[in-house]
This record gives C-alpha cells, structure tokens and sequence, in this order.
C-alpha cells in the first residue's frame, strides 16, 4: 500500500465531511448522511473521524453551532434570538439557550455583555489582552466591490498557529506537481474560524490562489473554487504580528458595529502581497482584511 497516498485519500474525505457540516449546520445532519459525503460505512467512519479530528462527528456538529451562535450573537446584533437558533440548527428558542448555557457557561442574552471587550481580542495562544486603541484606522476601511475569484485552494484543520504555513507549503508543492501557473491577483487567504471562541488548534484556514477558470480540481489534496464577486469592507492593514489580534478587534467592535452594514453570509478573507509569504519570518506585516458585508436594511 502506498502510505502517502492513503493518507491522502482519508484526509480529502474527511475534509469533504467538514466543508459539508460547515454548509448545513441550520439542517439536520444525521451519521449516515456524513458517511455517505465520506464513501465509509457509518460503523467505519465514526471512528475515523474520531481517531483522525479528535472529537466525535456529534461533538463536532455541536461546537460548531454554538461557535456560529456566538459569532453571530456578537456581529449581528439586528437578528433576534429565533433567528441565530435556527440558522444554528435548533427549532425552538429554548431548546437553543438550554446548549448555549451548556457550552459557553452564560445564556445568549448574556454573552456579548461578558464577552463584548475581548471577544475578538483573543490570540492564537488562547491568552487575553486588553485591545490596543486602533480608532486612528477608520480611514484605513475602504468599501470595494471584489471581483469573483477561481482558485486552487488547499486546507487545514489543526489551527492558525502552525496549519497557516503548512496550507501554504502544500499549496505550491501540489501546483507544482501538477504543472499549474497561478493567474495574475492577490494570494487569498480564508480563515474560518475566530479564535476567541474556536479552540486555537481546531481552526480552519485554506490557502488559495488565483488559477485559469478552466482548471477544475474536485479531489485530491489541490481543490478548485470559486469564490464570488461582493461588497466587502477592506482594511488594509499594516502593523506587527502582534497587533493583528487587535486589528480584528477593531474591524468587528469598532467599525462593524458603527456602520451601516451587516456582515455577510460569505467568508471573510485576507489578501496578500506575494511579497508576505517570501519571507514568512517578517514581523512587519501589511496586507488587506477583507470582510463581506450588506448594506443595513
């Protein structure tokens, strides 16, 4: 047996569970239905999954969902609380505040006054600091249409902190396997997740470049997308590693919620210079935090 080659192919079908739970967490997702998306018998795919993410398919489901929750109850504050429990899954709004309290310790309506300071202020090790001021930056926001964008992606599960550069090294290694050329425009990245509520080693990245559209790569561990054209609000941010926590910070508890826009449904994503990946050492960071909004009904 090729060991590689195996790995491979059990990592690529489980990464196509976790993009499939991440785009239905408001159905219901049953075992059967996730070992189908896998191609494993539900018997073999629990333990898999288990063995290979380090929590059950069920734990995953509801860490997620309460993760959406808080996000959602933290950046968009026009939506009530039927609305954020059944876009997270839940029928009834108590059944919801029941696994809310049971996961984050408070009840919904008493999160964002708990957390609303350092909610988005948390790093990458799971330490708290109080956010630096960055009210200076509010002309450092421009409001742009992005084009759509075709690109080869690859991904990983074990967090910013070390999966980043990993995404990114596989990412070239597998273009140049494949004999690819990347198009002109922005290298893109799309952190999923927010590391103050997402365990750091548990977050989603995927490193992406831009490609020719007619290249289409649906398995293996080099993928194709597309993400579309939108409104976003870009940021174009220039500091040091050690403020990019608090550039987050600011973007979601000072701009956001100060305009007048909503976040949009489609994922954040940051746009690099080829230049910040030359020299992945570099302290001194600049490049552009682009966040989807709408405008406010």
């Amino acid at each position: 047996m090729n060991a590689p080659n195996s790995v491979t192919i059990y990592t690529e079908r489980i990464h196509q569970t976790v993009d499939y739970i991440s785009g239905h967490l408001s159905d219901e997702i049953d075992l059967e239905k996730l070992a189908a998306v896998a191609c494993f018998s539900p018997f073999h795919f629990h333990r898999i999954f288990s063995a290979l993410l380090g929590e059950t398919p069920h734990n995953y489901i509801e860490r997620l969902r309460m993760e959406r929750a808080a996000n959602e109850i933290a950046t968009k504050r026009n939506l009530n609380l039927y609305e954020i429990a059944y876009g997270c899954g839940f029928n009834t709004k108590s059944s919801f505040s029941r696994a809310f309290k049971k996961y984050h310790g408070v009840a919904p309506s008493q999160f964002l006054q708990r957390h609303e300071a350092d909610f988005h202020s948390q790093n990458v090790m799971g330490s708290r600091k109080p956010p630096q001021n960055r009210r200076s930056d509010f002309d450092a926001v421009e409001i742009m249409r992005l084009p759509s964008f075709h690109v080869a992606y690859t991904q990983t599960l074990e967090g910013y902190e070390t999966g980043i550069a990993k995404a990114w090294n596989e990412l070239f290694i597998q273009m140049h396997r494949k004999g690819l050329q990347p198009c002109e425009g922005p290298l893109i990245g799309i952190p999923y997740d927010n590391p103050g509520i997402t365990p750091g080693e548990k977050c989603r990245y995927r490193a992406c470049i831009n490609v020719p559209r007619e290249v289409v790569l649906s398995r293996g561990g080099l993928k194709t997308a597309d993400l579309e054209e939108a409104l976003y609000a870009v940021y174009h941010f220039k500091g040091t590693r050690e403020e990019v926590a608090d550039a987050y910070s600011f973007i979601f508890g000072e701009w956001l919620i100060q305009s007048n826009y909503l976040p949009d449904e489609k994922p954040l994503i940051e746009l690099y210079p080829a230049t910040l990946l030359s020299d992945c050492s570099q302290n001194r960071l600049q490049y552009d935090i682009a966040l989807p909004i709408v405008n406010m009904p």
